[in-house]
């Protein structure tokens, strides 16, 4: 009776050991981590899963607003590529001497918009038009943050508007946060990317800022120095500039730097 209570318990632990381990079988995969910002999360997240089919290589995102994605790779985060959502940020890691030489370049280009839950006051139509009693609250991403904070800031000083308008601002931690703002009514206008804007079917356009208005929106991508796949982000940059990845960028509203 030991005997065979010892053989049950020896059947068991083997049937249990290969259950843990059959889950790993399938994901024996070299991983790609690419950090990148909160307005791109929409588009990427298809690409890296096709990247995945074609490559063999299992893509994992972290999103956020691009300066706290600098400051965590500055501090030393793991991850392979960065796309930031302007040049700021990639700046910083550049002089860090974080960045795989010769593998920055600029990916996108995007718009700046002013937008408001459908229905609104058809009279807010410009940026002008935030002075009036009937805005209270105007979100925007941190400048200190976000670059789309950082055009709305410049934007707004070159329109004369930023001093006065600076008592109504709310900061949100990234642009995608901003758009949070105005879709749950705790905002009456925002202030975003055009492709933020047209995530939400309840949102719509008032305004959109011209482009000199601004610095040129641009959001560079890189691979780190510092990556633990190199060869991966080798692969992946290329793969952001293919036409099939520029249709997806453009699906979404995102102005392809090569076809420019």
């Amino acid at each position: 009776m030991k005997v065979q209570n010892r053989l049950t318990l020896i059947t068991l632990a083997v049937a249990l050991t290969v259950a843990f381990l059959l889950p790993g079988c399938g994901n024996d995969k070299p991983e790609l981590t690419v950090f990148a910002a909160a307005s791109l999360a929409d588009v990427l997240q298809p690409l890296g899963e096709r990247f995945e089919t074609e490559q063999g290589i299992d893509v994992k995102f972290s999103f956020g607003g691009s300066w706290t994605l600098a400051q965590q790779i500055s501090r030393g985060a793991p991850a392979d590529v960065f796309l930031a959502a302007g040049p700021g940020p990639m700046d910083t890691l550049d002089d860090d001497g974080l960045l795989s030489p010769g593998s920055r370049s600029d990916l996108l280009g995007n718009i700046l918009v002013m937008v408001a839950r459908d229905p609104r006051d058809t009279a807010i139509l410009t940026p002008t038009d935030l002075l009036s009693d009937d805005v209270s609250r105007i979100a925007i991403g941190d400048p200190s943050l976000a670059p789309a904070g950082s055009y709305a800031r410049e934007a707004l000083q070159g329109m004369g508007l930023w001093e006065q308008l600076e008592s109504k601002l709310v900061y949100g931690l990234n642009v995608r946060t901003a758009l949070q703002y105005v879709s749950t009514d705790n905002a009456d206008v925002a202030i975003v990317y055009a492709t933020d804007a047209a995530s939400d079917n309840t949102l719509r356009v008032l305004w959109a800022f011209p482009p000199e208005s601004h610095s040129l929106i641009r959001y560079p991508v890189a691979a780190l120095n510092t990556a633990d796949n190199p060869s991966g982000a080798e692969a992946f940059l290329p793969f952001l500039h293919s036409e099939a990845a520029s249709l997806g960028f453009r699906e979404q509203g995102f102005t392809p730097i090569d076809s420019q």
